[in-house]
């Protein structure tokens, strides 16, 4: 049996923080299988240009999460931004700025100022390879509790067992259980069913933002462009104007779809020099100049999941939560920026709290139950297919209602009970 003080589940961003977080008197477990969403993050939000502030960001974040936010959640969030972009600055990641010294700032939809800080494309790569540490290549299948219900251990896919006092799920999403997502099929919700499997609450996992411009080998095209003189044009030539939200683009998209159409891409109007200073990564992609391709919505940040308090903390003693693996910071929908901020500083906070409560927790006996069995490719398949026809950017009850029916169709395991309550999600209404 192994055994370690804090156990952490999932090796992004969010993972890497919380492990940063423990102190070395503590012993630290850091297992994940790959797949992390992290090294595709190009930067993050930080209100860190006059006029901009933490308390516009905050209404921003607020504003777009529809009702649907925790205050308390974003508020933490939108107050450690800047602490966040000076301690990466620490680590020695140089950020983007202006010819007159200002941080050059990517603006997202729904934002009332410019607030994406980046290092180039690749914030979320520097960032992991500053954080990196040693990481167990495999998957945990199981947690367990102790009398009482607080979360005392952990299966291996291997099976071997790992005594802990503390978990942090930081296992990222579960938009890999479309057929076509922007992230690694890998990210299928695992961290989620783990913590629904020892009574972790859940908030506001039918809420998913649809990426609305993703190409047919599922990469997500950056939808800044549209305001460095990009368009999105229907078969007929008509221009789809930009909505103030990606959801709202995503739906328009969408719809035309539905109709029978296709939607294109346009860079012709974009000025050639400028797009690659500002996305040399993308700019090579997007070769022979100017591009057109066809798109489409697909999945790109769950935004609900495993419900925290500030402290990172779930209903379940012992088990802590970080990433996108949980719930209640973007509500309805996310502000392009928010998801890369959140892992820094929600796994920071996780990793602290866990720390915490193992340096003052017993280590707890548990019983090993038998392995239990894991869903199969073909369940996967199955899910994949329903969620593909049913479970869309324009959120139509009766299709919602048709997944749930087939759903109760396959065998219960715990990701088939997500899906289920995927399902469940509120339909969007105007706000």
């Amino acid at each position: 049996m192994l055994k370690c003080d804090v156990l952490i589940v999932g090796g992004g961003i969010a993972g890497l923080s919380a492990a940063a977080e423990v102190p070395p008197e503590l012993s630290v477990i850091l297992a994940d299988a790959g797949g992390a969403a992290s090294t595709e993050i190009m930067g993050f939000s930080a209100p860190a240009n006059e006029p901009d502030s933490p308390e516009r960001m905050f209404e921003d974040t607020i504003r777009s999460g529809g009702g649907e936010s925790d205050p308390a959640l974003v508020r933490v969030l939108c107050s450690r931004a800047l602490r966040e972009l000076k301690r990466l600055e620490r680590l020695g990641i140089v950020f983007d700025r202006t010819a007159a010294g200002s941080y050059d700032m990517v603006p997202a939809l729904g934002t009332s100022f410019p607030r994406v800080v980046h290092s180039g494309t690749t914030t979320g790569k520097q960032v992991m390879e500053r954080l990196a540490r040693p990481v167990l290549r495999e998957r945990v299948t199981e947690l367990f509790t102790a009398d009482g219900g607080a979360v005392a251990g952990a299966r291996l896919e291997s099976g071997e067992i790992i005594s802990t006092r503390a978990v942090v799920l930081a296992g990222g999403g579960f938009a890999g259980l479309w057929k076509r997502s922007t992230w690694s099929k890998k990210l299928r919700g695992e961290a989620l069913t783990l913590g629904m499997s020892v009574g972790a609450r859940l908030r506001g996992v039918g809420f998913i933002q649809f990426e609305p411009t993703v190409t047919a080998d599922g990469f997500p095209v950056i939808t800044t462009a549209l305001r460095e003189g990009a368009e999105l044009l229907t078969e007929r030539g008509d221009r789809l104007s930009p909505a103030p939200r990606k959801r709202e683009l995503a739906r328009q998209i969408q719809q035309e779809i539905d109709r029978g159409g296709e939607v294109f891409y346009d860079f012709s109007g974009v000025d050639e020099r400028r797009f690659a200073e500002r996305y040399p990564e993308y700019f090579r992609r997007f070769q022979p100049w100017p591009p057109r391709f066809s798109v489409r919505p697909a999945p790109h940040t769950t935004l609900g999941g495993l419900e925290i308090d500030p402290d990172g903390a779930t209903s379940v003693p012992g088990l802590f939560a970080a990433g996108e693996c949980t719930g209640g910071i973007h509500g309805r929908d996310r502000l392009g920026g928010n998801a890369g901020l959140e892992t820094l500083v929600f796994g920071r906070i996780a990793g602290s709290s866990a720390a915490r409560y193992a340096a003052s927790a017993p280590r707890l006996a548990f019983r090993e139950s038998p392995p239990r069995e894991q869903p199969g490719p073909e369940v996967f398949a199955e899910i994949a297919a329903i969620f593909d026809r049913c479970v869309t950017v324009c959120d139509e009850p009766e299709k919602l209602r048709e997944a749930k029916r087939l759903l109760a169709l396959l065998p219960p395991f715990p990701v088939v009970k997500l899906a289920e309550k995927v399902c469940e999600r509120k339909e969007y209404a105007d706000y």
